[in-house]
Parts: C-alpha cells; structure tokens; sequence
C-alpha cells in the first residue's frame, strides 16, 4: 500500500500505514474480529490527531484489507469514504448499510468472483480497471487516479499537485531485480565451468513423464495434510505440495535407475554453493523489499521460510535427480500449474490462485541463475530454495485457526 501513501500524501493527505494483525511487524494472529478492532482503533488514533479532521477520515484497503475496510466502514457511518480494492469476501461485500460514498476497483484480470464481490457491495461507483490482476492493480495508474479523484470529490478537497505515484516504488524496484540478475547471470556465464549434460534416457521416457503427471496427486494430498500444519494455511499447503512433488520426482528417480554414486564435494564447492544463495537472495529480496513490500523476517514465526525453503529444495533436487537439464527445469514449471487449478476448484487455499504467478516468476529467476552457473545442480538447491521461499514465506499474512 506504500504507492497510495506517495500519491495521497503528496496530494495534501495525512496518511496512516497501519500493520494490522498478521501482516508486517505485527504478531498478532488474524482474525477477522483483530482486522476490525485494529482498524478501527487507527481511525481513532487519526482522528485524535492535531493535524486532522475528524470529519474526513477515509479508508482504503486492498484484498483482505478492502473486506476490513468495508466492515469498518459499514461499522461507523461517520467514516467519510471508503475505496475497497479487490475485495474477495462475500460475507463482508453483502453487509448492509455499507459504508458512505463506497468506491470499488478491481483489476480486469482477476478471478470473476473478484468483479462479483465488488459490485455486491452496492458501491457508489465500481470501476474495472484494464489489463492487470489482483497486484498489478495496486500498482495501476487508473486505480490511483480513481482512488485519488474520488476522495477529493467526497472530501472536498483540493490538492496542490495532481500526482499520481502509482509506479514510483516499482519501476526503480524491478530495475534493481533486472540489474541484479543479469549481473549474476552474466558472471556467472563468464566464469562458467564446463559440465557433462546426460542425455535424456528415450527407453525410460514415458516412466519419468508419467512420473511428472503422477507427483501432483502426491504432492495434493501431502499439501492437505499439512494445509494447517503451520501458522499460514496457504505456506502450509504450499509446503506440503512441492515436498510431496519433489519427494515423489525423487522415489521415481531411484526406481527408474540406480544413481550413480556422488563424490564428496569439496570444501570451496560447498562455499560456492553458499555464496551463490546468499547472492542470488539479495538480488530478489532487496529490491522486493525496497520497491514493494516489507520481505524481513518479523515476529515468532520467521522459522516458516526454512521450512518452505526445504520444500522448494526437495522439488528442485527431485526433478534434478528424474530428469537431465532442460527437461528438468521444464518439469518444474509444469508442476507449479496445477497449484492455481486446486486452488479455484477448491481443492486448495483460494489465495493460492492469486499468488501463483509470482511463485512461478520467482522460480524461472533461480532457473535463469541455475541455466547459467554450468555447476553441480546440488550447488544451486539452495539459492532456488531461499530464492522462492523467503519472499513467500515473509509477505503472506499469518493467519489465524
């Protein structure tokens, strides 16, 4: 939410960031009631605040953030406006009264439940804003010059400057990550030592492929099973489902022919291969954390990226272990499309469906780093491994039981 903050308060708004239950530096567990109290107890904080007027107070929130908005909204008819962006709980969409001079957006491209919540809201004004899903929206010029106009309107206010900071912390962001990755790709490639690519074995072709196909019922009912073993039902599921999938690439692996036996790697390689993922995390996670959003580890629940991140190594290792390179980076990516399939069928957590693209985005950076290091596949597990799992593992909302 920090882009609203740069183009509210450059337009003359006092603007509050709240970490509400669940998310940031906030340890509380989320519950709805928490969302609610936490909420309504910033909007009395403002309003005792010597610099504003408690008459104008207005809410703008974001996915779970919008539901909360809505309710509180709804809650205390003294709130001015609200903007609810992406809202995807009926429940709070179907509150009546809802809050005064609602405005909703969201994004062309996400699920069609999204557009159905929104306008089940009875919003004033419902705006489908082109060409982005459910967190390009938040970064879309059209929804801040909404979100913007909209608020002068109903406050009455007349901005100094008309500024729209929509991109202001992506672009310089994703030119961070651009700049980061080539530059360990291209070094990599310079330093790139020769390995021995073993070819694809065409008599046992069809065992590894219907090995491929059979690994995401396996990795189905492993990420049920553990859907509430940890703080987070979505890291909770996601953990189970790639350790199930890599756990059965691996089994399949063993099965189909005898590995050979691996030499013990020396010294400087294990170093290599802890530098590599030290190197290849801060190329990810800085510019995520400066462009976007919060990625350091806050509150008791910090061990979840190592146990994510072992997840993401044991379906890295497994598919090395089934297949030769390129197929195995193939066998990856093909693994990670049934996740948002489950999710929409409900056979997996809803949030997944919206979350997945990035998962995937992050893994095709550690398959980049991994094309070009020409090294022991083993020496990349682990900058793939803390590549995908810290910026999941860290930005998803701990979620209640």
């Amino acid at each position: 939410m920090r882009p609203f903050a740069d183009t509210l308060a450059r337009r003359g708004y006092l603007v509050a960031l709240p970490d509400l239950a669940g998310h940031g530096a906030n340890p509380e567990r989320l519950t709805e009631q928490a969302l609610d109290r936490e909420l309504a107890a910033v909007v009395r904080f403002v309003r005792a605040l010597p610099d504003a007027d408690p008459a104008r107070v207005a809410l703008v929130g974001h996915s779970m953030g919008a539901a909360a908005v809505v309710r509180v909204g709804a809650a205390d008819q003294t709130i001015a406006a609200t903007v609810a962006i992406s809202i995807g709980d009926d429940a709070s969409a179907a509150v009546r009264p809802g809050p005064r001079h609602l405005l909703g957006i969201y994004g062309a491209f996400e699920p069609a439940g999204i557009g159905v919540s929104e306008r089940a809201t009875g919003a004033d004004r419902v705006v489908a804003v082109p060409l982005v899903e459910h967190i390009g929206v938040l970064f879309a010029d059209r929804t801040h010059h909404e979100t913007a106009r909209w608020l002068d309107r109903v406050l009455n206010h007349s901005p100094e400057r008309s500024v729209i900071a929509a991109k202001g912390r992506l672009i310089p962001g994703g030119l961070t990550l651009l700049g980061g990755l080539l530059t360990v790709v291209g070094t990599l490639l310079l330093r790139r030592t020769a390995t021995a690519r073993a070819p694809l074995d065409r008599d046992r072709l069809g065992l590894r492929l219907g090995a491929v196909l059979v690994a995401p019922v396996l990795g189905e009912l492993a990420g049920v099973a553990l859907t509430y073993a940890l703080p987070n039902t979505v890291t909770g599921y996601l953990t189970g489902y790639l350790a199930g999938c890599g756990s059965a690439l691996a089994v399949a692996a063993l099965l189909i022919r005898r590995p050979p036996r691996p030499a013990r790697p020396a010294l400087t390689s294990v170093g290599g291969a802890a530098l590599l993922a030290v190197v290849t995390l801060a190329v990810v996670v800085l510019p995520v954390h400066v462009g976007l959003t919060d990625v350091v580890p806050h509150g008791p629940d910090w061990w979840v990226i190592a146990v994510l991140a072992l997840a993401v190594g044991a379906l890295l290792a497994g598919a090395h272990a089934l297949l030769p390179t390129p197929w195995d980076s193939g066998a990856v990516l093909a693994l990670c499309l049934p996740m948002p399939v489950a999710s929409l069928i409900g056979a997996a957590p809803g949030f997944l469906a919206l979350i997945s693209p990035l998962i995937m985005v992050l893994i095709v950076l550690h398959l980049a780093v991994y094309a070009a290091a020409g090294r022991p596949w083993w020496q990349t597990i682990p900058a793939g491994a803390l590549t995908v799992a810290w910026p999941v593992a860290v930005v998803l909302p701990v979620l209640g039981r």
